[in-house]
């Protein structure tokens, strides 16, 4: 672990990279996540990149943040982030609300972002396809429920039916990850008001930089038809589906999101 003093606070972040890398990445986490869900795809394509993956304000190691904010001011810190360790301009990778903050980083920072890879999100806006049933209750578990097994259920909710019964290995990781980073109520609280206020669905065609949506047929979080919205607004943009798969295709589909990663960025680099 890492840590960069930025003008708002002080961010923690993963950096895995070649001494010759062939251009930036920039991993941006979900909501209640931190830079370790993304460690086994940071380490893979860090063979040939530099992977990057920063925690949110008031997440992770970063520094505690109890003062509201909006998306903006994430795409804000990440934008300062890149500036400071030198890694400008990046491919933006940003999964859910982490694809959010990405496009915000887009419009506010286009200098800054070479190429956009936006995962299971949204543009939000009041044409959003809202959360089924069992994607809603991955949101409102108890508040007291213990960390590791809040982040055991939220898993089994957010992703396919039947993958964490298949993969026990991945709810071990998650309940590891919530111990090491447990999040507070009230840091989950402004992340979800935050999400709450997203929508850039009338400026995505301002997005000028070269973009790949990937999306699980079946996510109940935020559903496919969300990833249609954003493949349609942004110029250009190339949309890949899942089949059987929920709102973590990283995790349930890692070679196939690793291939179109790679792919895009090598295509792009």
């Amino acid at each position: 672990m890492e840590t960069v003093c930025l003008s708002s606070c002080k961010l923690a972040y993963t950096e895995v990279s070649p001494a010759r890398p062939r251009a930036n990445v920039l991993f941006l986490a979900w909501l209640g996540g931190s830079r370790l869900g993304w460690q086994p795809v940071v380490e893979a394509v860090g063979d040939e990149y530099r992977a990057l993956a920063p925690d949110h304000r008031d997440t992770g190691d970063s520094e505690a943040f109890a003062a509201p904010y909006v998306l903006a001011d994430l795409a804000d810190d990440a934008a300062e982030f890149l500036r400071a360790v030198d890694a400008a301009p990046a491919f933006i990778v940003g999964l859910s609300m982490g694809g959010m903050v990405a496009q915000h980083l887009a419009l506010r920072h286009p200098e800054l972002v070479r190429g956009l890879v936006l995962v299971s999100t949204t543009p939000g806006g009041a044409e959003s396809t809202p959360a089924t049933e069992r994607g809603r209750a991955a949101l409102f578990l108890p508040a007291d429920m213990e960390a590791q097994e809040r982040a055991r259920q939220a898993l089994t909710l957010m992703t396919h039916e039947g993958f964490t019964q298949a993969h026990p290995e991945a709810l071990a990781r998650a309940a590891a990850n919530a111990a090491r980073h447990p999040m507070s109520a009230e840091s989950f609280k402004r992340q979800f008001r935050a999400i709450r206020a997203h929508d850039v669905a009338a400026d995505l065609a301002r997005i000028t930089a070269p973009t790949l949506v990937l999306h699980g047929e079946g996510d109940d979080l935020i559903p496919l038809p969300n990833a249609g919205r954003l493949s349609a607004g942004i110029p250009g943009a190339a949309l890949r589906v899942y089949p059987g798969t929920g709102h973590m295709p990283h995790l349930e589909r890692p070679a196939e999101f690793l291939r179109d990663l790679r792919g895009f960025l090598d295509a792009q680099a």
